[in-house]
């Protein structure tokens, strides 16, 4: 609680570690992410160390493709962290166990210091492109969700978790998504896209039939997902404004446009760490060209079966915004009161350390919208 409000932080993260893939199946763990020392980096600005995935250094600070992520010497010794500062070298210090959680009750001391009550934990956006081998990727996001599904149970009541979910392996994202549910996840993550396929392609159908069975709420992630934004971005403002932003955009075609929230009547959404403010220009593209289109397709049918101003109302889109967003009224009369989050992105160092007592200090917003995008609206949300 702080000062007098519970507090739900809907997307914290669990930073990349060996400790992760230890159980990768047999026949892909020498193909395990490997943590690597950079030589000659003292121009490289802190980005010292990187992992090995497939073949690429991940993530890298010049050249295509590049964006931020967490790198080994956020989360080992040997190269660079220490026992009691690991983590984003902009961010607070924590240690180890904290950042990768391995010590699930030191996390729960952390957030007991920052006030808060509850955390929902996603991995680093590394995953949102690991591989273009569809079963390693599974693999790698399989291992992912039993790692962290572990070091939860322990303190469930405090910490939540979303399992990855492997939509490009048919046989593989069938049998995650029944091993998460099966493991206690609280909600599915996905970032945008399924690398150069929409969410909604059909190769998906039988996935998406599969999830919502669960009853899982289902998380848009912010990452760098749709690699060909890899040959426009060649420096990490670049990623934020393109490679990891625009993927918002195409998933919200893809569930609103291309009638994913028709098929799945019960299906909730929430779109987080991209802000907010992109909702207007999807929203208002999408009124407008419905309309017009509804005249001039070839085939009507294609269009989803309501207007996006029923599926704003509808109570199943969900945001998590910036605490300092100047837009957080309107974003509020857009989508109602009760389905706006507040997340803290801990441990990332992105500005956002003091993102509850900024909402809690906001004079255009009253003590009760306060509270709900604090702690109810996530409550309700992630509800298992």
């Amino acid at each position: 609680m702080l000062d007098g409000y519970k507090i739900y932080d809907a997307d914290a993260h669990v930073m990349m570690s060996p400790k992760m893939w230890q159980g990768l199946p047999k026949e892909y763990q020498l193909r395990r992410p490997r943590p690597v020392q950079i030589g000659d980096a003292a121009d490289l600005g802190g980005w010292k160390s990187a992992w090995l995935l497939d073949g690429k250094l991940e993530p890298h600070p010049f050249g295509a493709g590049t964006h931020a992520s967490n790198i080994p010497g956020m989360t080992m010794e040997e190269y660079g962290a220490t026992p009691d500062k690991a983590g984003d070298f902009s961010g607070l210090p924590q240690p180890i166990g904290v950042v990768d959680l391995s010590d699930p009750e030191a996390r729960v001391k952390a957030m007991d210091g920052m006030g808060i009550d509850i955390q929902f934990l996603f991995p680093s956006t590394s995953y949102a492109a690991t591989s273009i081998d569809a079963g390693f990727e599974a693999a790698l996001f399989r291992a992912y969700n039993r790692y962290v599904a572990a070091r939860c149970k322990p303190v469930s009541n405090r910490l939540k978790w979303a399992g990855l979910l492997p939509l490009r392996d048919p046989r593989g994202s069938l049998e995650a998504i029944a091993e998460m549910a099966d493991l206690g996840a609280s909600a599915g993550v996905v970032f945008g896209t399924a690398g150069e396929h929409m969410l909604s392609d059909p190769l998906f159908r039988s996935s998406w039939d599969s999830f919502s069975d669960t009853g899982l709420p289902l998380c848009v992630h912010m990452g760098m997902s749709y690699t060909p934004f890899d040959k426009l971005c060649y420096s990490i403002q670049d990623a934020n404004m393109i490679g990891k932003a625009m993927p918002a955009q195409l998933a919200f075609v893809a569930l609103v446009g291309h009638g994913m929230l028709d098929r799945h009547p019960g299906l909730k959404v929430a779109f987080l760490e991209f802000g907010g403010e992109w909702i207007f220009y999807s929203v208002g593209r999408m009124r407008h060209y419905q309309e017009v289109n509804k005249k001039r397709m070839a085939n009507p049918a294609m269009l989803p079966e309501n207007t996006v101003d029923d599926y704003i109302r509808s109570g199943r889109i969900f945001l998590g915004v910036e605490a300092n967003d100047a837009m957080l009224t309107q974003e509020l009369e857009l989508l109602g009161d009760t389905q706006i989050f507040y997340s803290s992105d801990f441990p990332h160092g992105e500005g956002r350390d003091e993102a509850a007592s900024e909402i809690i200090a906001r004079n255009d917003i009253t003590a009760d919208q306060k509270q709900k995008i604090l702690y109810e609206n996530a409550a309700q949300f992630f509800a298992r």
